[in-house]
């Protein structure tokens, strides 16, 4: 019988496939044209998501019903804490003054992903987050050790990826919890819409965070 889990990620596969494993900014990894301002890009916008990532997961704890589901959010929360920490280290290993850097607003992909978080978590039900960490997880898991092993050839980056190397490591075992939370908190096809629609909103920010940090780099350069 096919899981609740299963059958979000087929839902979610075709947005997964186009919006990030085929952007360009992967791509453009891969084949070897990452620009370091672009790779700093990335870093910004990630910082500004990841800074905001456990105060809405601990929010989430604290309106979950569900005594289980308090203890998963705020576990991930602490899991998850200081991982803005890691991209200030990577920003100024690249030689960036990030007081500065960092100082501006987020761009949308960035916005999106941490409105919808907190919206939902406020006016909905804490348990679309677990489409949210099905997402970034799930991403983490399989384009981090990829992306990890590509982002070694840059001179540029081989003192800043720290970020990207712990994410690589850790996605893999918080895939297998998100795994069993999604599964157990499917309790409605009401409460499964939102958690799917969360996840595949959540892919498609993340494309456009990618894109963010291009565009971004183009227009500082």
């Amino acid at each position: 019988m096919t899981t609740p889990y299963e059958r979000a990620l087929a839902e979610t596969d075709g947005t997964l496939r186009k919006d990030v494993v085929e952007h360009p900014f992967i791509d453009t990894i891969l084949r070897g044209d990452l620009t370091e301002d672009v790779y700093a890009a990335y870093l910004r916008e990630t910082f500004h998501l990841v800074t905001q990532t456990p105060y809405f997961l601990s929010a989430a704890a604290s309106r979950s019903a569900e005594g289980w589901l308090q203890d998963f959010f705020l576990n991930l929360a602490i899991e998850e804490r200081h991982h803005d920490r890691l991209c200030v280290q990577d920003l100024r290993r690249l030689g960036y003054d990030t007081d500065t850097y960092l100082a501006g607003l987020p761009g949308l992909g960035t916005w999106t992903m941490v409105g919808q978080n907190h919206w939902a978590v406020s006016m909905k039900d804490p348990a679309a987050l677990l489409g949210f960490a099905a997402a970034t997880e799930g991403l983490g898991a399989m384009l981090g050790p990829r992306v990890s092993a590509a982002m070694v050839t840059y001179p540029f980056a081989e003192r800043a990826l720290t970020f990207l190397k712990v994410h690589a490591e850790e996605d893999q075992e918080h895939v297998e919890m998100v795994r069993k939370a999604f599964n157990r908190a499917a309790t409605t096809d009401q409460r499964y819409e939102l958690m799917v629609t969360t996840w595949t909103y959540t892919l498609r920010a993340y494309g456009q965070l990618f894109s963010d940090a291009m565009s971004e780099a183009k227009v500082s350069a």
